[in-house]
C-alpha cells in the first residue's frame, strides 16, 4: 500500500497545483501604469512533503500518506512546470500549467503474482485574473480569482507469477475548483522584496475544500531576472463516490522569473 500511496500522490504534489507566488514577479516592483503589457515567465521547483490519505483506485480503501520529499523524489520519472503572467495597468492575467509522471513498483507476497507497478500522471492547469486594489510606495495588494483544473490518470499493473495471470487496471479522475485569493507585496529596500499570498476554493463544486498559503523572499538580480525562495502549503479534499483525495503538501520552493 505504501507503493500505491507514493505513486498516486507524488505526481500531483511535485507539481504545484496552482499558479502561485513562486510563478509570479514580486508585486512592489511592478509599475502601476505602463505604456504596454509586461510579461513574466517563471520556472520553479517545489520540494514537497505529503500528509493525508487517498483512495484513487476504488474499491480499494483509503491509504494513509506520510511521505518526505525524498520518498516522493525517488519515484519521479519527470515533470514540466511553467507559468506566464501578463500585466496591463492594474490587471494581471495568469496561466499556469504542470505535468508530472511517477512510477513505483514492489514485490508481492505469495507465488501467484510476482510484483505490482503503478504509473501515475498528473496534469494541472489554472487561469486567474488579478486586480491591484492598492498601490503604495512600499506595499501593493492584488485580489482576484480563477479556476484550477486537475486531471489524475493512474495505471496499475499486477505482473504474473505461478498463476501466469496479469492484471491491468486504469482509472482517471478530473475536476475543476473555483478559487478566490489575494497577494500582498512588500518592498524591503534595494533589490529585496517579500510576497505573501493565499487562496481558498472548491466550495463543493469541484473539491470539498482547497486552500493554499505561501510566502517568498525575492531578489531582483537585474531588471529582467528575479530570484525567489520561500515556503508553500497546499491542501485539497476531493471525494467522488469511492474516490478520495485528501492531502496536504508543504515544503520549500525556489523560483526564477524572467520579465520581458
Amino acid at each position: 500500500m505504501r507503493y500505491l500511496a507514493i505513486g498516486m500522490i507524488s505526481a500531483s504534489l511535485l507539481t504545484p497545483v496552482r499558479a502561485s507566488d513562486f510563478s509570479r514577479p514580486p508585486s512592489p516592483q511592478q509599475p502601476l501604469v505602463a505604456s504596454g503589457p509586461s510579461f513574466f515567465i517563471t520556472s520553479y521547483i517545489w520540494a514537497t512533503a505529503i500528509n493525508g490519505k487517498s483512495a484513487t483506485f476504488p474499491p480499494l480503501p483509503a491509504a494513509p500518506i506520510n511521505l518526505s520529499f525524498g520518498d516522493v523524489l525517488k519515484d519521479l520519472n519527470g515533470a514540466m512546470m511553467a507559468s506566464l503572467e501578463m500585466r496591463v495597468g492594474r490587471w494581471g492575467f495568469l496561466v499556469d500549467g504542470q505535468f508530472s509522471q511517477v512510477t513505483s513498483a514492489g514485490a508481492l507476497p505469495g507465488p501467484f503474482f510476482s510484483s505490482v507497478k503503478l504509473r501515475s500522471q498528473t496534469t494541472t492547469v489554472q487561469g486567474s485574473v488579478l486586480y491591484r486594489v492598492y498601490e503604495g510606495p512600499t506595499v501593493s495588494l492584488d485580489m482576484g480569482g480563477g479556476v484550477r483544473f486537475w486531471n489524475l490518470n493512474n495505471k496499475l499493473e499486477i505482473l504474473p507469477g505461478l498463476a501466469n495471470l496479469r492484471i491491468d487496471h486504469r482509472d482517471s479522475e478530473m475536476w475543476a475548483d473555483p478559487i478566490v485569493g489575494a497577494r500582498l507585496g512588500i518592498k524591503l529596500g534595494g533589490p529585496w522584496s517579500l510576497t505573501v499570498a493565499g487562496d481558498i476554493g472548491g466550495f463543493d463544486i469541484g473539491s470539498r475544500l482547497t486552500w493554499q498559503a505561501l510566502g517568498s523572499v525575492n531578489y531582483a538580480w537585474s531588471e529582467s531576472l528575479t530570484l525567489k525562495a520561500g515556503y508553500r502549503a497546499l491542501h485539497v479534499d476531493c471525494r467522488n463516490g469511492g474516490f478520495s483525495y485528501d492531502v496536504t503538501q508543504h515544503g520549500p520552493a525556489v523560483a526564477a522569473t524572467y520579465r520581458f
